[in-house]
C-alpha cells in the first residue's frame, strides 16, 4: 500500500487527475453493466433487441472498465501518472470535441441529455488540462 501512495505522490496533478478517471470509467461500467437500458435511454439510446441490451454493456460498460484498467495499469507499469493523464486527456478531448462538431451537425443541442453533456464534459475536459498543465509546471 505504501508503494502505490508514493507512487501517486510522484505528481499529484496527474494523479488526481488519473484517479478521477479511473473513478469515472470504473463507475461508467457499473452502472451499464448492472443497468444498460436505463441508462442508456438517458444517453438517447434504445436497444431494438436483447443484443442490442448486450452491446451496451459491452461498449459503455466493458470498455469504460477497459479504460480505467489500463490508465491504472499505465500509471503503475510505468510508475507516473503522467502518461495515463495524457492517455485520459486524448480521450476526454476527442470525445468532447466530436461531441460538439456533431451536435451541430445532427442538431442535438436541444436534447435534455445534451444540456448535461457538453458542460459536465467540457468542465472535466477543462479540469484534466489543468492537471496536465499543474503537473508540467511543478514537477
Amino acid at each position: 500500500m505504501e508503494a502505490i501512495k508514493s507512487l501517486f505522490m510522484v505528481n499529484i496533478p496527474a494523479s488526481v487527475a488519473v484517479i478521477g478517471l479511473v473513478g469515472y470509467f470504473f463507475a461508467m461500467a457499473v452502472v451499464f453493466v448492472i443497468s444498460p437500458i436505463k441508462n442508456a435511454e438517458s444517453f438517447s439510446i434504445k436497444p431494438v433487441d436483447n443484443a442490442g441490451k448486450t452491446e451496451i454493456r459491452v461498449y459503455y460498460g466493458g470498455i469504460s472498465f477497459a479504460l480505467g484498467a489500463f490508465l491504472l495499469y499505465l500509471t503503475i507499469a510505468l510508475e507516473t501518472p503522467v502518461y495515463s493523464l495524457v492517455g485520459g486527456l486524448f480521450f476526454s478531448t476527442t470525445v468532447f470535441v466530436t461531441r460538439t462538431i456533431f451536435l451541430c451537425v445532427d442538431k442535438g443541442w436541444k436534447c435534455p441529455y445534451t444540456k448535461l453533456a457538453i458542460p459536465a464534459e467540457g468542465l472535466f475536459v477543462v479540469a484534466l488540462w489543468v492537471c496536465f498543465i499543474l503537473s508540467k509546471v511543478l514537477y
